[in-house]
């Protein structure tokens, strides 16, 4: 026996080192500790009681999610796929209108270009007739020359030059005939004004003159041919109309 130590002290010291030994540890950091414990002494009557079938009931249950959302995934990606290629579809199709739209435009400009040049050139082809034309008359004029020219001995003019007028008159013909018909090709025909009712629509009145015997607004002459093309006013034709007279002050 320890000397000053008497058995109860002994004993008292030998219960408080098993109590300390026997002690429950702390929970460690970031564990709760309902879950510890239900983890290490797994009361079976707990409702966080965990055997073998709940866990693996739990697992396959946990399977089928994930094979549930892979197929998701899967129909997802399939989904956008085909999202992504029907916009490429669409895509290709708007551009590829938009390039028939350009190119229909560029067309259409060309061809206008083309009109504006043939109607130009009519015009002076029609203005060369006329011009020999008044040349024919006056050869005409001076081919029967009265008593007094004949007494003067006005010499008769020469039968060639008529000829030759006459053989220009004819090219201009057929020049402007060709070009009629290429400008019918073109879907493009004169507007018809001679003698017909002004319409401000395919007609432009640069001049008037009274008329007691035609009615008001009746083209009386031509100045410049107008032209529709497609159904449209291409150039609107330059004319003279009648109006009714003016009443005396």
């Amino acid at each position: 026996m320890t000397v000053g130590i008497d058995r109860d002290a002994i004993v008292r010291r030998f219960e408080d080192l098993l109590d300390s030994a026997l002690s429950r540890e702390a929970a460690p950091a970031g564990i709760d500790a309902e879950i510890l414990s239900a983890v290490i002494e797994g009361t079976p009557d707990d409702e966080t009681a965990c055997d073998s079938y709940t866990l693996w009931a739990a697992m396959t249950a946990l399977t089928q999610e994930i094979k549930l959302q892979g197929r998701a995934f899967q129909e997802l990606n399939l989904t956008l796929a085909s999202q992504t290629a029907k916009i490429a579809d669409e895509l290709k199709a708007v551009y590829a209108e938009r390039e028939k739209t350009l190119q229909r435009d560029a067309e259409r400009r060309a061809r206008r270009e083309i009109l504006n040049a043939l109607i130009d050139l009519r015009d002076r082809l029609a203005r060369g007739r006329e011009s020999v034309r008044l040349q024919e008359l006056a050869l005409a004029a001076t081919a029967s020359p009265g008593l007094w020219a004949r007494i003067k001995g006005t010499p008769s003019p020469d039968p060639a030059a008529g000829e030759a007028v006459n053989a220009l008159v004819r090219g201009y013909e057929l020049g402007i005939e060709r070009l009629d018909q290429t400008l019918t090709e073109f879907n493009a025909r004169e507007i018809r004004c001679q003698g017909e009712t002004f319409d401000p629509r395919r007609m432009n009145a640069i001049d008037s003159e009274e008329s007691a015997t035609i009615p008001p607004d009746t083209v009386l002459e031509i100045y410049r041919s107008g032209y529709e093309w497609s159904g449209e006013v291409f150039r609107p034709a330059q004319v003279k109309v009648s109006r009714a007279p003016s009443k005396p002050e």
